[in-house]
Order: structure tokens, then C-alpha cells, then sequence
């Protein structure tokens, strides 16, 4: 009786182990499938929200411009800057131009940790930048850092 006992016991364990092993195998995908959620539901609302692009600029002083890289316009309506860094406490003229630099926007000021959302008249689809204006009475070069949208995101 002895070796029939323990033929079952090493089946139950045996049993035991592969049920372990399944749950296991569950649990693992259940956790790739819960990341892949979650990353499917990030991504979505980073692209519903526009497209934030990094600027490190300096702009010349007495009145002179400086531009941001090139975007797509996604969506007609606001466009957006949020400033982390404008050198040495000084304020900044931003607007929106066309690759023509015809000026599609109004005009705002900005400063450090400043966020404005710009009116602006271009179109979904148009290929836009931002500018950035010194003052007339500026003597320095500004250096000006932070991140801008050419939608409202």
C-alpha cells in the first residue's frame, strides 16, 4: 500500500505544480495585456492632445526675431507656448507665422513658467513655426527655453 500512496501523492503534487505553472502563465499575461492597455491609452491621449516641441533659442536684441522648428498644424484653434526659461527676468513678444512669415496669430508676452494658449488663423494642415520678438529697448541677447504647440494641447 505504500507505493500506491505514494504514486498519488507524486500525481497530486505533479497536479499542483501544473496548476501553478498555468496560473502563473495567467497572471503573465494578464500583465502584458493590462501594459498594452495602458500604453494604447497614453499614446492616444498624447496624440488627441497635439504635439509638444522642444525650443533652446536666443534672440537678439533691439526688436529682432528668432524662429522654432517647423510643425504641422493638426486641428484649427488655439496654439500654445509654455515657457520654462526667458534669460535674465526679461519678456518676450510670441506669435504664429507661415513658412512665408506672414502672421497668423495675435501677439503675447511671455516670461519664466509662463503657459498662453494663442488665437491664431491658420488651418489644420498648414505648416507653421513660432516666433519669438526682443523688445526695441532690449541690449542683450535672450535666451529663451520651453516647449510650443502649434495646436492647443
Amino acid at each position: 500500500m505504500a507505493r500506491g500512496s505514494l504514486g498519488i501523492e507524486g500525481k497530486v503534487r505533479e497536479q499542483g505544480q501544473k496548476e501553478a505553472e498555468v496560473k502563473k502563465n495567467v497572471m503573465s499575461l494578464l500583465a502584458v495585456v493590462l501594459i498594452c492597455f495602458l500604453a494604447v491609452i497614453i499614446t492616444g491621449k498624447a496624440l488627441a492632445a497635439g504635439t509638444w516641441s522642444y525650443y533652446d533659442l536666443t534672440v537678439p536684441p533691439l526688436g529682432a526675431t528668432m524662429i522654432t522648428n517647423n510643425l504641422q498644424k493638426a486641428y484649427n484653434g488655439l496654439c500654445a507656448v509654455d515657457s520654462r526659461s526667458i534669460g535674465a527676468d526679461y519678456d518676450l513678444n510670441v506669435y504664429l507665422e507661415l513658412l512665408d512669415n506672414t502672421v497668423v496669430s495675435d501677439k503675447r508676452v511671455i516670461n519664466d513658467n509662463t503657459l498662453v494658449r494663442i488665437n491664431n488663423w491658420a488651418s489644420a494642415g498648414q505648416t507653421v513655426h513660432m516666433t519669438f520678438e526682443s523688445g526695441w529697448s532690449d541690449h542683450v541677447h535672450i535666451e529663451a527655453i520651453g516647449y510650443w504647440s502649434p495646436d492647443n494641447p
